[in-house]
C-alpha cells in the first residue's frame, strides 16, 4: 500500500471514530441528517431518512435518476456554474476566473486536475495570499486515468468542469458550519432535489501534498460534490501522526459542473447532457441508428463497468447482460461500442479544445502522450466505423458552445485547426507503415499479451485496434485487453516515477547528515548578496553542486525557472531543492 493511501484510510478510520473532530456534526444533525453506516462497503453516512445502503453506484447498484431526476431545477451547462456563482456571491464568496489547464507551475503534474490545484502549494502553504479568502471557479480539468472508460459508464470524462467553493482561513476564523449548509443549501434550494434524495458519505482526500477529511454528496447512484477539510501538510509524512497543520485551514469543495447538469435533467448520460448540440450533430453526420431501448436498459448499470474499480471486466459485462436479460455480452457489445465511440468523439474534442487552446501539444513526451492518445482514440473511432466526421469541426463547435464560461478560447481556434491538421496527416502516413509489422504478428499467428500490446503501442504507435483488424481479415481471433489507454498511462507514470525516484535517491546519498537549508527569498525577496558557508561540493553524473548553509536563490519548480547569479566566481545554472536541502547546481 502506497503512503498516500495508508495516510487517506488512517484519516477514515481516525474520523469514523471521532467524527466530531473532523466533521460539523452538530450542522449536520440541525438539516436533519443522521449518521448511520453502510451495510455493504461499511462507510459511515449521512441521511434523513433510514437506508441500508450509503447510495454510491456501487452499493446501490445503479443509477436511479435517468429519466426519473429527483430535481426540479433543469439546467444547462454553462447555467450550472452562473446559477452556482451567483448563490454563493450572495453568501460573501469572490468569483475568480480559472487557473490555466497547463500547470506549469507544479512539477509533479502535467494538467490542471481540480479546482484546488491552481492554489498548491503556494496559496495552501501560506506563502502566497489568496485572491480572496472565500471564493468559487470554474476550473477546467484533464484526467487520463479513466479514458477506457469514456462512452461506455455514462459518467466519465477525459475533461470536466470542477467548480470550485474554497475558503483560506486562519483557524480560529474557519466557519464549518456555513461552508456545509452553503453546499447543502445549493442542491435543495437552488438544483431543488428534495433532502430526503442527499446521502452525505464520510470520506478523505489527499492530493498536491495536503490532506483532510471529507464529506461526499450523492442522490440516486451519483456523487455530486465532495467538501474537502483539507487541514494536514503530508508532504512529508509516512504516517498520520507525521502530519502537520497547514498554516491557514482550507476548504477545498469540488463539485463536477457535468454532474450536476446531467443529474438535473436526468438525461441518459452526461454527453447527451452537457454537449447536446455536438451530440445531436454527431448522430446525423455518422447516420449511426443506436437500438435506444436497449441503451436505456444499459445505462442505469453501466457505471458498474467502472475498470477501477473491477476485478474483472468480462463478467462484468456479463453481469450487466444478464440485468438486461435475453442478450449475450457479444450482442451488447455490438450495440454499445459504437455509441460508445460516437460519445468519445464528443468528449474527447472538448479535451482537445481545453488544452491546445492553452499551449499543450500532442506529443510522445510528458503530458504530450496523453493528448496524442485522445486524439487518436478519437480517430481511431472514425477510422473504424468510416464516419465521415471531420475532428476540428467538432472542436470548433465546443468553443461556441462553452463561450459563456471561456471565451478566450474563441481566438486560438485557427491554431489548433493547423495543429489538428499535421496530427490527422500524421496518423494516415503511420497507418500506412504499420501494415508490415501487423502483417507478421498475423503471420505468425502470435498470441499477443497485455504488456505485448502496449509495448507496441509505445515503441511503434500500432493500436490493439489495428492489430485486431489485421487477425480479423486473417480469420483470427483476438483478444484487447479492455483496459488498454490505462494500462499505457500507467507504463509512463511507472516510468516517470522510478526515473525520479532514482535521481532523487543519488541525490539524498549525497546530502545525507546535512542541516536544513535556510530559505532566505521568503524574509526578502530583493535581498542579491550575503556571505554564506559552503556545507559541501560534489558531482554527481557530470554535474557539480554546491549546497550553502543559507541562499538566496529560488529553485526550479512549479514551472518557475530558478535564480540565476554566481557562488563566488562560480556560475550558478540550476538550483534544485531535495527534502530540505538546496541543491545549487554550477558551470
Amino acid at each position: 500500500m502506497s503512503i498516500a493511501k495508508k495516510i487517506k484510510k488512517q484519516i477514515i478510520e481516525e474520523a469514523s471514530a471521532n467524527p466530531e473532530k473532523y466533521f460539523p456534526v452538530k450542522t449536520l444533525e440541525g438539516l436533519g441528517l443522521t449518521r448511520q453506516k453502510c451495510s455493504n462497503c461499511s462507510v459511515m453516512f449521512w441521511s434523513v431518512s433510514k437506508r441500508d445502503v450509503c447510495g454510491d453506484t456501487s452499493c446501490v447498484g445503479t443509477y436511479t435518476f435517468i429519466n426519473n431526476t429527483p430535481a426540479k431545477k433543469s439546467m444547462e451547462f454553462s447555467e450550472t456554474y452562473i446559477l452556482f456563482k451567483e448563490f454563493l456571491s450572495k453568501r460573501g464568496y469572490t468569483p475568480v476566473d480559472r487557473f490555466p489547464i497547463v500547470a506549469r507551475w507544479r512539477d509533479d503534474l502535467d494538467f490542471n486536475i481540480a479546482s484546488i490545484i491552481g492554489f498548491q502549494p503556494y496559496i495552501t502553504k501560506g506563502l502566497v495570499a489568496p485572491p480572496a479568502e472565500l471564493l468559487v471557479i470554474p476550473q477546467n480539468c484533464l484526467r487520463f486515468p479513466d479514458i477506457d472508460n469514456v462512452g461506455y459508464t455514462g459518467r466519465h470524462g477525459t475533461n470536466f468542469v470542477m467548480i470550485g467553493q474554497l475558503a483560506f482561513k486562519q483557524p480560529n476564523e474557519y466557519d464549518q458550519a456555513k461552508y456545509i449548509k452553503d453546499l447543502f443549501e445549493w442542491f435543495t434550494n437552488i438544483m431543488k432535489i428534495p433532502k430526503e434524495e442527499l446521502q452525505v458519505h464520510e470520506d478523505a482526500w489527499i492530493g498536491g501534498g495536503d490532506c483532510g477529511a471529507s464529506l461526499e454528496f450523492f442522490s440516486r447512484g451519483l456523487e455530486l460534490g465532495n467538501q474537502v477539510y483539507m487541514w494536514y501538510d503530508m508532504s512529508e509524512a509516512e504516517d498520520i501522526k507525521d502530519l502537520k497543520p497547514l498554516d491557514l485551514k482550507v476548504l477545498d469543495m469540488g463539485m463536477g459542473l457535468e454532474r450536476c447538469c446531467w443529474f438535473s435533467k436526468g438525461s441518459v448520460n452526461q454527453y447527451d447532457a452537457t454537449m447536446p448540440r455536438v451530440c445531436n450533430f454527431l448522430f446525423e453526420k455518422t447516420g449511426l441508428k443506436p437500438n435506444w431501448e436497449l441503451y436505456h436498459k444499459f445505462l442505469p448499470y453501466s457505471g458498474n463497468l467502472n475498470l477501477d474499480e473491477v476485478e474483472n471486466i468480462d463478467d462484468a459485462w456479463a453481469e450487466v447482460a444478464n440485468h438486461i436479460g435475453d442478450i449475450s455480452v457479444e450482442e451488447l457489445k455490438n450495440e454499445i461500442d459504437p455509441i460508445a465511440g460516437l460519445y468519445s468523439l464528443a468528449d474527447h474534442s472538448k479535451t482537445l479544445l481545453y488544452a491546445l487552446s492553452d499551449g499543450a501539444l500532442p506529443s510522445n513526451v510528458k503530458g504530450g502522450y496523453n493528448l496524442r492518445l485522445v486524439l487518436r482514440r478519437a480517430l481511431d473511432f472514425i477510422y473504424k466505423y468510416n464516419w465521415d466526421v471531420d475532428l476540428f469541426e467538432l472542436i470548433k463547435m465546443q468553443a461556441e458552445d462553452v463561450k459563456e464560461l471561456y471565451p478566450e478560447f474563441q481566438k486560438e481556434l485557427t491554431g489548433i485547426k493547423k495543429i489538428i491538421d499535421h496530427e490527422i496527416k500524421k496518423f494516415h502516413e503511420h497507418k500506412i507503415k504499420i501494415q508490415n509489422t501487423v502483417a507478421n504478428l498475423v503471420k505468425k499467428n502470435k498470441k499477443l499479451s497485455s504488456e505485448d500490446f502496449v509495448k507496441l503501442y509505445i515503441s511503434e504507435g500500432i493500436t490493439p485496434e489495428d492489430i485486431k483488424k489485421g487477425y480479423q481479415d486473417n480469420k483470427q481471433k483476438l483478444e484487447i485487453p479492455a483496459n488498454f489507454f490505462t494500462l499505457v498511462n500507467q507504463f509512463f507514470d511507472d516510468q516517470k516515477e522510478t526515473t525520479g525516484k532514482a535521481k532523487k535517491n543519488i541525490l539524498l546519498e549525497h546530502i545525507e547528515g546535512l542541516p536544513e537549508t535556510e530559505l532566505l527569498y521568503y524574509q526578502d525577496t530583493f535581498q542579491e548578496k550575503g556571505d554564506f558557508n559552503i556545507l559541501k561540493e560534489f558531482e554527481v553524473s557530470k554535474k557539480k553542486y554546491i549546497v550553502l548553509d543559507k541562499t538566496l536563490f529560488y529553485p526550479t519548480g512549479g514551472g518557475q525557472a530558478c535564480d540565476s547569479g554566481k557562488i563566488g566566481d562560480k556560475q550558478v545554472i540550476n538550483v534544485i531543492k531535495v527534502g530540505n536541502v538546496v541543491l545549487h547546481q554550477i558551470k
